[in-house]
């Protein structure tokens, strides 16, 4: 886990003068501190011993303690659902800013872009039973391999289910990305059974340079992205964490 740096403009003390008639004192190696700045420090991002940076873990105690836990829930699945569902609450009500760097970490640099594997869901009413103080709330890690593919090259947005080497159900579609909004749709259902393979249309083909957040359009408010996990909350109102895939994980479960 990140251990954020703290840094902030300071003056060095300067040594005593000597008193009259005495000699003065000998300055020790280490007779220098910093005096404490009256303006506001500056919490910086640091990075994690995998050499991940999590810009946002280092704005409280709170936020950097649930971030740890969602690192952990994604490495094993080893995290009560509880305690998930607390610290993905705890980074939403965060309410962190958005930077410049989501679109990329969400949707890569070029295709076919990043791949983000479904680790936990949380529903509507779980959510809205912990807004309303009933219930600690909870949620579920997913069960079956489901990845969404986000490509900011292509706009394009694949969201599948897979069984291995036997069968994918995939739905492809371009999305946009807005501050901390993800809108996106789908147009073609593709599905893969062993070697064969086939698409279907399920509207007329959406151009993505484009395509703009409709009234019926499906969206994610995001709400904490590195570039190990991204949060978000879905339209219905429920939450989820994704984590991001690596190679041997994709080959493994059958995605590529």
């Amino acid at each position: 886990m990140a251990v954020a740096s703290v840094s902030a403009p300071a003056a060095l003390l300067q040594a005593p003068a000597a008193a009259p008639r005495r000699a003065p004192a000998p300055q020790r190696a280490c007779s220098s501190a910093w005096r404490p700045s009256r303006r506001p420090l500056r919490v910086q991002a640091s990075t994690t011993s995998s050499g991940s940076s999590s810009p946002a873990a280092a704005t409280s105690p709170a936020v950097a303690a649930a971030v740890d836990t969602l690192y952990r829930a994604a490495a094993d699945s080893s995290v009560a659902p509880a305690a998930v569902f607390a610290a993905l609450r705890t980074l939403e009500q965060a309410k962190l800013q958005p930077s410049a760097e989501w679109g990329p970490i969400i949707g890569g640099t070029a295709p076919p872009g990043n791949r983000w594997r479904l680790v936990f869901t949380s529903g509507t009413k779980q959510v809205q039973d912990a807004l309303k103080g009933v219930g600690k709330g909870g949620g579920s890690y997913f069960p079956l391999t489901a990845c969404q593919r986000w490509d900011a090259a292509g706009s394009e947005i694949e969201n599948g289910v897979f069984l291995g080497r036997l069968a994918a159900l995939t739905f492809k579609g371009p999305y946009r990305l807005d501050g901390k909004v993800l809108a996106f749709d789908f147009d073609t259902l593709t599905l893969r059974l062993g070697g064969w393979q086939t698409a279907f249309p399920l509207k007329t083909k959406l151009d993505p340079s484009t395509f703009k957040r409709g009234k019926e359009s499906p969206f994610f408010v995001f709400f904490y992205v590195d570039d190990r996990i991204i949060c978000a909350r879905g339209r219905g109102g429920g939450i989820a964490m994704w984590a991001r895939t690596t190679p041997q994980w994709e080959l493994e479960k059958g995605i590529v």
